[in-house]
This record gives structure tokens, sequence and C-alpha cells, in this order.
């Protein structure tokens, strides 16, 4: 196969597991991997990665993915194998001053390429790609604002939205463009819970002796710094020793004028296991959110990404798909990409009456797919409690309404049984599963943005699932 062709099944394979794959995972271990080689006698793809590292982390995140993608766009099963292909340096001829500067250019491009994988950045996540709304305008503003004067002004920025708005390709694209304007600035990226378990790592370290250099090393890497991007900053709330650690982090950021860059899928003020320290600080600077998108940014998005993978769907289907799906970007490219793949595997024309009869069937699908332990894990993860303490006897304030909730979805989600809901969680009895429902029920009716959280942990449990 050309370079073209294997270029183009990797961005359809891409689109298909960023569906499926953990969203942590695939913006921090992806970029930089590609598809080298598809030997189509011995039916075997090989993906290669620019490091050691990198190919472990892709061959124990994505194995299973990818095997079942392949299998899914190309038709037919394939073996996979991954390997590592090291960037060779250049060679500059001193009696060629021709080639020596564009061979400069092209230097001076890898470095900036290479200088983003270091800092955890995706190459795809980039101004140029992030397509702007109504709903997203005014943070757009604020982060090109950020790239041109880092640390100077709305500083710290935070940036709140449901999951799959476009949070993450935003502040990951003031990254690259900050890495454009000001190469020298050294910038870090990590996830909520990749900081959350390095700090975990550091405790543990301390415990078995070789602690004080482990937590020292941990305070340089964050520390020295100019940039810091911390996305689903959420993630270490009601984790003690985490937010003390950032909170010192940050206050050494601040008072360096470094910037401070911080996505959640709430305000501070919603983020009920926050330390009331840190919610004052994150408020302190810019906050600015991303709402859902309108039926015009909508189509625009799908056109674009359409065009990039050179999908071929028309004009009518596009509409169709933006008018059929309105709850994220994320969602909505999904819904794009399958129908597409579903019609070619299926060698049919992708016509507006398949592409109704396609979206259904992933709907029901996806449905059937939600489990009552994906709805506990994705109430837990947004309320920062454990499972083991939602089923416990506790009746704490903070454990009381995550409950209900659980209580409330298991029932209206997956039409759960009250006595099987009350056996789930801890071998209640089914009236107060009855007492619970019938809480939240009404705090639905009489509370509008309680009814968004509801929304918004619903649309967690269905990407999830």
């Amino acid at each position: 196969m050309t370079d073209n062709e294997l270029n183009k099944i990797w961005k359809s394979m891409k689109g298909e597991l960023e569906v499926v794959s953990n969203p942590s995972h695939f913006k921090t271990h992806l970029p930089g991997t590609y598809i080298k080689d598809i030997d189509e006698k011995d039916k075997l793809i090989e993906f290669t990665s620019p490091s050691d590292f990198q190919k472990n982390r892709v061959e124990d995140f994505f194995y299973g993915h990818l095997k079942a993608i392949s299998e899914k766009v190309l038709g037919e099963k394939y073996h996979i194998t991954f390997t590592v292909t090291k960037k060779e340096p250049l060679k500059i001829s001193a009696n060629d001053l021709g080639p020596l500067f564009i061979q400069d250019e092209k230097a001076a491009e890898e470095n900036a390429t290479e200088k983003s994988i270091d800092a955890g950045l995706n190459p795809q996540y980039t101004m140029g790609r992030f397509i702007v709304g109504n709903n997203n305008r005014l943070a757009y503003a604020v982060s090109t604002a950020i790239a041109d004067a880092p640390g100077k002004v709305y500083n710290p920025f935070f940036l709140y939205s449901g999951v799959g708005m476009g949070k993450t390709h935003l502040v990951q694209a003031i990254g690259h463009e900050v890495l454009k304007k000001h190469p020298d600035l050294k910038i870090l990226y990590k996830t909520g819970e990749e900081f959350l378990n390095e700090v975990i790592e550091a405790v543990r370290r301390k415990q078995g002796g070789g602690g004080e250099l482990k937590s020292s090393a941990l305070k340089r890497k964050y520390r020295n710094i100019d940039v810091l991007i911390i996305d689903d900053v959420h993630s270490i709330a009601g984790k003690p020793t985490t937010q003390e650690e950032f909170f010192h982090t940050f206050n050494a950021l601040y008072m360096s004028q470094k910037q401070i860059i911080l996505t959640s899928d709430r305000a501070p003020h919603e983020i009920s296991t926050l330390e009331e320290r840190l919610s004052s600080r994150f408020s302190s600077g810019m906050i600015a959110d991303i709402q859902p998108p309108d039926i015009e940014t909508r189509i625009a998005i799908l056109k674009n990404r359409n065009d990039e993978l050179n999908l071929g769907a028309s004009a009518d289907v596009i509409e169709m798909i933006a008018v059929a799906v309105n709850t994220n970007i994320r969602e909505l490219e999904a819904k794009l990409i399958q129908a597409v793949t579903k019609a070619r595997s299926e060698g049919k024309e992708l016509t507006k009456a398949l592409t109704s009869t396609i979206i259904n069937q992933i709907d029901y699908e996806k449905q059937r797919r939600i489990t009552p332990n994906a709805i506990l894990r994705e109430v837990c993860k947004y309320y920062g409690i454990t499972i083991k303490e939602i089923k416990g006897k506790r009746r704490l304030k903070n454990l009381v309404l995550p409950r209900q909730v659980c209580m409330y979805l298991l029932r209206d989600i997956i039409e759960m049984g009250y006595q099987s809901i009350g056996d789930l969680l801890g071998g209640r009895d089914h009236t107060t599963i009855l007492h619970g429902f019938g809480k939240i029920e009404s705090s639905l009716n009489n509370n509008s943005s309680f009814s968004k959280e509801i929304e918004q942990i619903k649309t967690n449990i269905s990407l999830a699932s």
C-alpha cells in the first residue's frame, strides 16, 4: 500500500479509536504513532511509535481496540504488531548551502513536534482545526490572548464544559501556539488523573523509604515550567494529599507569573469535594465555558471532519446527523465516522435512510451495553467518591445525594427493579430506594441546575459505555 493509503486507513481507525478508548490514554499515549505497513498477504499490520516507552503504552492500552477496529475498517481479520521507528538525525553537507536552509527549517519543525510530544500535546489539537462558533467564541478569544502573552493575561484560566465539547482540544491548542510563538518556554500537559497517580506514587515511594527524592522530583517536574495545563482537574477533588500538593504547585507557579490552565466538567464552585482554598484560587482568574454547539456549528464541524478524513458523506447526510445529534462534538463526529464505516463495510451508498437506520442501531446497541457498574462508576467519578462508599452504611451528607442519584439512574436508564437496586447498593430496603428515586425526581422538576448535573452524568455514562 502507498503511504497515502496507509494514512487514510490510520485516520479512519483513529476516529473509531477515539470513540471507544479511554480519552486520557488516547490524548497522552497515541500522538506520534502511525501505521508503518500493512502486509495484505500475511494479514499483518505494523503500528510504529517514536519510542520504546510509547510503543509499550500503545500496546498495553490499545491492543484489543486496534485489533477489533482493524477488522471493522479493513473488512477482515489482521494480526497486529508494534515497533519503534526513531527519527534519524539530519545529515547536512557543508558544501551544499541550498538544502542546508531547507533542512534547518525541517529541523525546526521536527524540534517543535518533539517538544509538543514531550509536553504531552496531541498534534491534532491545533487552533487551525478548532471550529469557532457562538458556543465557544469567548473561550477561543481568551485562548488566543493567552498564547500571545502566557502568564500576563487571564491567569489562571479555568475552562469548563460537558464531556466532548472541545475543551481538551482548545487548551492543547494553546500549548501548540505557545510553542510556536515562544519556543523557549516549557509546557506540560497532564490530566488530573495523571497528576493524582504521580502523587500517589510519590507517597508510596516515601513510605517505602525513598520518598524524599521522589517527592523532590515531583516538585521539580511541576514547578519548573512556564505553562501548566491540567485537564479534568476535578479528578483531584476529595483527595486531600493530592489537593495539598496541587495547592502548593499552583501557588509556586502563580507567584512566578507562570501560566496555569485548568479544565473541568463544571465550574469551580460546583465541584463539591474540592477544598475551598483551591476553589477560590481556580476562580481568581478568567472562567469561561463551552456550550453545546448550535446547528450551524455542528454542520461546520462535520464538514471539516468529512473533508479531513475524505469520508465522502453528502451534504444531506451531514445535515441529518447534525440535526440528530445535539449532545456533544465527540458523539457528533463518532456518528459520522460510524455511519460511513458501516456503509462501506456493507458496500452500500450512505443515503439519508441508511444513515437513520445506522444511527438508531448504534443508539440501541449502546443502550444495551450500559451496565449497573458503569452507572455507579460514573456517578462516583462525578462526585469524587468511591463505589465502596456508595454501597456502605454511612449517611454522610456528601454520600447521600450521590447514592440517591445512583438509585434514580439505575431505574431511569436500565429500568432495574427497586429490590435489585437495593441489593446492589449494599442490601438496602426497596422503600429506601423508592424514597431516593422520589427525592431526585422531585429535585429535577424544581431545580434546573440540578437537571443539568444529571444530564451531564447521563452523557458521561453514555460516552463511557
